[in-house]
């Protein structure tokens, strides 16, 4: 496979590894949930959302409470559409204060949830909640039918401006106008705590010290507050039958309260945190959905309570459990991603030295390409200068020859001197030696070696050996060649480059025309 195909095949293959590893199945959603206050309601409300993202991957909650501060919530309200999300969820704390800031939202392009409150605005994507007045007005009927319809009662309503507390006070009257010889004989508004039931009662024993029948709370947590502050008063309270709204099903919640005979009555205010959350991915998915949901209650009697309680803690088992489950889900997701992480890195660290790789073969079959350019100029230039010398020996030689008869004796008579002159031959051999290996060794060099002009040397070379010193020189060092190629282990560049050829394919040329074989073939 070629270089740039392997790499192409593994970037895909990291590409479509990162990939899978980012796809987690869904869309990412950010949905803010604005709590008006902090309550074992609300607290069970949270819960649920927070399970219900246990089967959306992707969805994110941010949750803040207003402790029932409408300013605020407010101002929670303003940063969480600040921050980036998708959609909200909001419990009003009141109508009025928060209508306008609810509007905002809802103008900026955010869908908005209004959950068990409304505002006295339509500008609203969605409503869930439970039918307040149906609530108060099945209680107002429970509890006039359990006096015989006869007596006097008195009632602790919720924070004034919320719409619950206002719906549930209207129910509650409507159905005690069908019971005439039934009298609401005080009403003061608490702030849903168990403190401000407490207070609010305290405040109506003041002004009213007749007889006390029944007492209608708001909410459980109002209803028992209202129950210590008629016990803190002096008055008997064992005959007197309490109602509240919520019936959680927790320790101190309305159901136990009402199994312990705390309480006479109380209404399921269901909280639905699991559908509320699928209300919220249709709407932003695009998906149809229903404007209005009223969530069914149910009124919890000393009948009925024990049951309840022993359906919740089959609930709360399945929920303990599906927490761990999703524990362990979590952390083979963990595991997954890890893995994922390090199979990307793996990858990437692949495709690294692949294309490391690929640029290295490409500079070495660049760098090879260059050195045989380069090993073909440098065989034309030996080759050229051979040539040369070959050629100046020559025109010396025909120099030598167009001299008179005189001269040419005396010249051959000097050669004849010279043939017996081993002394020069031993020195012009010392210097070829001592500089074979410079490539750059030339006739000219070696004439200046010899203090003599080049046509001297010629002469005296040629009278000796019967040789040009160009064919000397190359001889003496193919000559050498031949004896390292079969002495030594010596690859043949490294013969070549050591006996003064630059190029090894040269050298090769003149090694054949010479021994009339090959190097390889050298023993």
């Amino acid at each position: 496979m070629r270089p740039y195909s392997i790499f192409r095949a593994l970037f895909l293959a990291t590409a479509a590894s990162l990939l899978l590893s980012c796809d987690k199945g869904n869309e990412d959603f950010i949905v803010g949930v604005s709590q008006c206050s902090e309550d074992s309601w609300r607290q069970k409300l949270k819960e649920e959302l927070e399970m219900a993202t246990y089967f959306n991957d992707g969805v994110t909650l941010r949750f803040v409470s207003s402790n029932d501060d409408s300013e605020l919530q407010q101002r929670q309200i303003d940063s969480l559409a600040a921050s980036g999300i998708d959609l909200l969820i909001v419990s009003p704390n009141q109508v009025d204060p928060l209508s306008e800031e609810i509007d905002k939202v809802y103008d900026s392009g955010i869908p908005v949830i209004l959950f068990d409150r409304k505002t006295d605005s339509p500008k609203y994507t969605a409503f869930v909640g439970a039918d307040n007045y149906q609530i108060g007005n099945m209680l107002g009927h429970h509890m006039a039918e359990s006096l015989g319809g006869r007596g006097t009662v008195l009632e602790i309503g919720g924070l004034v401006g919320s719409s619950p507390a206002d719906e549930r006070h209207e129910g509650f009257m409507d159905a005690l106008s069908h019971y005439p010889g039934i009298s609401l004989a005080g009403f003061e508004n608490g702030d849903w705590t168990e403190e401000g039931g407490e207070k609010a009662m305290a405040r109506l024993l003041e002004s009213y010290d007749g007889p006390v029948d029944a007492v209608f709370g708001g909410n459980d947590r109002m209803a028992i507050g209202a129950r210590k502050a008629i016990r803190k008063a002096g008055r008997g309270d064992s005959d007197i039958l309490f109602y509240g709204v919520d019936a959680l099903p927790s320790a101190d919640g309305g159901i136990r309260q009402v199994a312990d005979s705390i309480l006479t009555a109380s209404a399921i205010y269901p909280t639905q945190g699991t559908e509320l959350l699928l209300l919220a991915l249709d709407i932003l998915r695009g998906k149809e959905y229903a404007r209005e949901t009223t969530m069914r209650s149910s009124i919890v009697t000393h009948a009925n309570a024990e049951i309840l309680l022993l359906q919740h803690e089959e609930v709360v088992r399945q929920s303990d459990y599906l927490k761990m489950m999703h524990l362990q889900a979590g952390r083979m997701h963990d595991s997954i991603t890890l893995q994922q992480i390090i199979i990307g890195i793996v990858l990437l660290f692949l495709l690294v030295i692949v294309v490391l790789l690929f640029f290295y073969i490409r500079a070495y079959r660049q760098k090879t390409l260059l050195n045989e350019i380069l090993q073909e100029e440098k065989e034309t230039v030996e080759r050229q200068r051979d040539e040369l010398e070959e050629q100046r020996d020559k025109l010396i030689e025909l120099t030598i020859k167009g001299q008179d008869e005189e001269e040419e004796d005396a010249e051959q008579s000097v050669g004849k001197e010279m043939r017996r002159d081993n002394a020069f031959l031993q020195k012009l051999t010392q210097i070829i030696e001592q500089k074979m290996s410079d490539s750059e060794f030339s006739v000219e060099e070696l004439s200046s070696e010899l203090c003599m002009s080049r046509v001297q040397l010629y002469r005296k070379v040629k009278a000796l050996t019967g040789k040009s010193p160009v064919e000397i020189v190359r001889q003496m060092r193919l000559t050498k060649a031949d004896r390292l190629l079969s002495e030594t282990s010596l690859n043949i560049s490294e013969v070549a480059y050591s006996v003064g050829f630059s190029s090894s394919s040269y050298f090769t040329k003149c090694y054949r025309d010479y021994f009339d074989r090959l190097p390889r073939q050298a023993s």
